[in-house]
């Protein structure tokens, strides 16, 4: 009877973020832990005529671990795909083929039964306005740097990348719900500095103390904090050299009606806060692949780009973002 609740979120993701018509063929792809919220989507999306196939994936390892090969070819041939997974797919070579086809894809991984019925409204309009003027300050800036009372002292180099908008458009070929952030990955090799890590990390959970992160010619050199440092240091030498890699930084939240939950499907996009992410960067325009992509969230954190402040001390600066992005 749960499914009655999620019904008017379901139609919602349906019919106004995927756009589904009764022509096209849709995927709702889940694992065995996810059944039951993707379960609602599947009945929604076959209500209003469209093909509909439930796909139930092996649930994987990690985030952005490569999809089976039967999964592939199926999200390869789908008009739209909603992907209701524990772990996300957004950095796999999977899902990027399956964009380049033409696939349209709606990633919710990790989301929970609240999340999915309380934390979906906002004023898109205004979210699309506020992420989209902090990608083009992040497109437009040369360098960035990261500070915070906790140690952070990050800089970057963003001379020709370019911000990548998370919010309810399908420009890069996806969106993702909760929508609500910028991101970008930084030249690589150029990440100086040490980051701490004060709230939450993928696959770690919210933190019990503080993570810290030394960074040199842009890889992590060193992982120091309590024993969930030395899980992430796990996952870190499971994955290999890349997963080293500095591959998202700074990026921002934009979503004020998000709340922060130890879970990365809001904690980064919730509107104040600042991630960074290691391992996989070639989605956000990069060349490093890797079978993972792992982000970690900031509170408090104050983020410049050429100088310019978009968040102060955890604080969005959304009239001065606005202000400055006019100008680009």
């Amino acid at each position: 009877m749960k499914e009655l609740e999620y019904s008017e979120a379901c139609r919602d993701i349906i019919e106004q973020v995927g756009d589904v018509t009764a022509e096209e063929e849709v995927v709702v792809l889940t694992d065995p832990l996810m059944v039951e919220i993707a379960r609602p989507l599947a009945a929604t999306s076959r209500g209003i005529g469209a093909t509909t196939t439930v796909l139930i994936k092996p649930r994987l390892d990690a985030h952005n671990v490569e999809l089976p090969s039967a999964v592939a070819g199926a999200i390869y041939n789908a008009d739209i795909v909603f992907d209701v997974g524990t772990h996300d797919i957004a950095h796999t070579e999977a899902r990027r083929a399956a964009s380049d086809a033409g696939t349209r894809f709606v990633l919710m991984r990790a989301i929970t039964e609240d999340v999915l019925m309380d934390q979906m409204d906002t004023d898109y309009e205004e979210l699309q306005k506020v992420t989209r003027a902090v990608a083009a300050i992040q497109t437009a800036a040369d360098s960035a740097r990261v500070t915070s009372e906790r140690g952070t002292d990050l800089t970057v180099n963003l001379t020709g990348r370019s911000g990548f908008p998370i919010d309810d458009g399908f420009d890069e070929g996806l969106v993702v719900l909760p929508a609500g952030k910028s991101a970008i990955t930084p030249v690589e090799g150029s990440a100086e500095g040490t980051v701490v890590v004060d709230y939450s990390i993928d696959s770690i959970g919210r933190l019990t103390d503080p993570v810290e992160l030394t960074i040199a010619d842009g890889r992590v050199k060193t992982i120091s904090g309590g024993s969930q440092a030395e899980k992430l240091r796990e996952v870190v030498a499971h994955n290999g050299d890349c997963a080293r890699n500095i591959a998202e930084a700074p990026s921002i939240g934009t979503n004020p009606d998000v709340s922060l939950t130890g879970n990365q499907s809001t904690d980064k996009k919730k509107m104040g806060t600042m991630h960074i992410a290691i391992g996989d960067n070639v989605t956000l325009g990069g060349s490093v692949v890797c079978d993972i992509h792992l982000d970690m969230t900031l509170l408090n954190a104050t983020v410049t780009f050429d100088g310019v402040t978009v968040l102060d001390t955890g604080r969005f600066q959304r009239q001065a973002v606005l202000d400055h992005a006019a100008t680009l």
